[in-house]
């Protein structure tokens, strides 16, 4: 068994050189000569040491760790966007340290200050918007480069990347209104800036072909879209029905709970139905609901590269960044049995 060494000082004792030299390696193994490399890396095979990340890091001139901090763990989008951003992020030789608010201004203030006090080279942070502490952001973004990925603080100037919620609410309007009835609009709560926006875009579709916006609010603010859009559904038919037989929410979790009441009522859903259901997201579960739901998918693959791209970029522009980006992404519509 290799004898475990408890720190850098005990490991630069057992290999015979300094320990800013052994810090030296740790940091860029190719910054020392190969005959010390050599030794260094003999060392690793005999003794059982790993030097401390966050030690190794605070000590980096250019450090190669990413800030991720996003409202939801178990939101499935921000579940597959963080996994393909740490994706990204690895490609490029970056780590990723990746934090959750779950939702809460105070957490994500919280961990704002938790990424200041670390030696990162770049964050990327989704803040949940008008609830965020518009401040901490703006010191952060003096500090080190700062992307902001599917959301946006109204007044701040931040890089931001998201999908182009206006293009996509509309190609579901579009679609809707020229294959039935025109639809009224489950909104989300005003969670981030993204319900802002999509609520803006289906009046600003309505209202483009002279079509009057029928709007049901949610009735709490939180993450529980399923619930909530549950809670909706049960109200109107509980009232005699939807404002429109054709149903665009204003998320896909929110369609899911939509469906399950809908269809527990016995009202036939989907095309040549009774009702309507479409969405906005293509969750994983879209394509296995029943009927399988309608919706716009956001290229999330794409939100990721892109946010990796323009991270790196203002990395190696340094901070503050001149010219700063805002990106939209385009989304596309998926057909299903729903809608």
């Amino acid at each position: 068994m290799r004898r475990k060494l408890r720190n850098m000082k005990e490991f630069s004792t057992a290999t015979g050189l300094s320990r800013p030299t052994v810090s030296k390696y740790f940091n860029d193994p190719l910054s020392v000569r190969p005959s010390t490399r050599a030794k260094i890396e003999a060392a690793l095979e005999k003794y059982d040491y790993r030097p401390n990340f966050f030690a190794v890091n605070q000590n980096r001139r250019n450090p190669k760790t990413l800030g991720i901090v996003v409202p939801e763990f178990t939101d499935p989008f921000y579940a597959e966007l963080i996994a393909m951003v740490e994706c990204a992020a690895m490609a490029e030789g970056y780590a990723a340290i990746t934090l959750s608010s779950h939702g809460l201004p105070e957490n994500e203030a919280r961990a704002i200050e938790m990424i200041r006090s670390l030696n990162i080279g770049g964050v990327i942070l989704s803040p949940l918007g008008r609830t965020s502490d518009a401040e901490a952001i703006a010191r952060l973004r003096d500090e080190v480069p700062l992307l902001l990925l599917d959301s946006h603080i109204e007044g701040l100037d931040v890089a931001s990347l998201s999908c182009d919620n206006r293009q996509g609410v509309t190609l579901m309007v579009d679609h809707l209104c020229k294959t039935g009835p025109t639809p009224c609009y489950i909104d989300m709560p005003e969670v981030n800036s993204t319900a802002r926006e999509r609520r803006a875009a289906y009046i600003t579709a309505m209202d483009a072909r002279g079509l009057e916006p029928m709007i049901l609010p949610p009735p709490e603010l939180g993450w529980r879209f399923e619930r909530i859009g549950a809670e909706i559904a049960r109200a109107a038919l509980d009232a005699g029905g939807f404002p429109s037989p054709t149903v665009l929410c204003a998320n896909d979790r929110l369609a899911i709970g939509a469906l399950s009441q809908v269809g527990r009522a016995g009202v036939r859903i989907g095309r040549g139905g009774d009702c309507r259901i479409a969405g906005h997201d293509n969750h994983p579960a879209a394509e296995f609901t029943c009927p399988s739901l309608t919706t716009v998918a956001q290229d999330t693959e794409g939100l990721a590269t892109r946010a990796i791209a323009l991270i790196l970029d203002m990395i190696a522009r340094g901070c503050p960044c001149e010219n700063t980006p805002h990106e939209r992404r385009p989304s596309r519509l998926v057909l299903r049995e729903s809608a």
